[in-house]
């Protein structure tokens, strides 16, 4: 049966690009009212804090698929054909990309992440945080029959943010995993100095967007588009996590080269204590 006009006129865009573009448009007004440069308008009040509810509301459920999911592509819950482990990976990879995007969304209408970087720097291996994010890309980088690299420092403990490095990493390479069609997506670690790592990260995917290359450029502060890609959402909130650290993510990508390499550096002084 055809939807009538009245339903057509209401009809929302729920697309990931449109959710990223609210969220950047409510990000922005968020910050001119607290500066008291903007007037708020009638509907703002009352879908701000919808956006954040909602937000808030989805994290638990999706985390909980994932879970779920990777248990029935496991087999936990009995065989599991070739052709159902093929829907089920299309089936968590875009709820990997909604809880990614939701978590973006939350962190930016409330301007920050907290929990990554509070408290003191901590013990922790890079390759654990490493397996933890190949954890939950693996099955994306499966169904699309891309290979995942990974080369660390030979000094793989070190002290700092874990959390903070897990939300960057994770937020690149699904972002790489997204935009290539065949080959591979390689992270990297390595030491740059005695108390600094440089990470990168490499697909050999088409390129990011242009508005996106722009928007690293610019510095996700500074960036004013009135369209954000939900790409540039993931890039915006990396960005404000490394600046938080005294960071900034940089391209690095090699002219007559497919793909796109994006990278950035922390302070990770190595650590000689054992891990818990």
């Amino acid at each position: 049966m055809n939807a009538s006009p009245e339903t057509q006129a209401t009809a929302v865009d729920g697309s990931a690009e449109a959710i990223a573009a609210l969220v950047a448009h409510g990000a922005r007004a968020l910050t001119s009212t607290a500066k008291g440069g903007a007037r708020r308008t009638p509907s703002l009040p009352d879908a701000l804090p919808l956006l954040v509810g909602v937000t808030h509301d989805l994290r638990s459920p999706l985390a909980s698929m994932l879970v779920l999911l990777e248990r029935v592509r496991g087999g936990h819950a009995g065989p599991v054909t070739p052709q159902q482990e093929k829907l089920l990976g299309l089936i968590y990879s875009a709820a990997l990309g909604v809880a990614s995007l939701t978590g973006d969304a939350l962190d930016m209408a409330r301007g920050s992440a907290p929990d990554l970087y509070s408290g003191p720097p901590r013990e922790f291996s890079l390759r654990a945080v490493w397996q933890s994010v190949r954890a939950l890309v693996h099955p994306i980088a499966e169904e699309r029959q891309l290979v995942l690299r990974w080369s660390g420092p030979a000094s793989d403990r070190r002290i700092g943010h874990a959390g903070a490095v897990h939300r960057v990493l994770l937020n690149l390479v699904t972002n790489a995993l997204k935009v290539t069609a065949q080959g591979s997506v390689t992270v990297s670690a390595r030491a740059a100095g005695e108390a600094e790592v440089r990470f990168s990260v490499t697909d050999t995917g088409p390129g990011l967007p242009a508005a996106v290359r722009i928007q690293l450029h610019r510095g996700a502060a500074q960036s004013g588009a009135p369209h954000v890609h939900s790409t540039g959402l993931g890039i915006a909130m990396c960005q404000h996590t490394l600046g938080v650290l005294g960071s900034r993510l940089e391209l690095a990508d090699q002219p007559g080269h497919p793909g796109t390499t994006i990278e950035f550096t922390l302070v990770l002084p190595p650590s000689t204590g054992a891990l818990p």
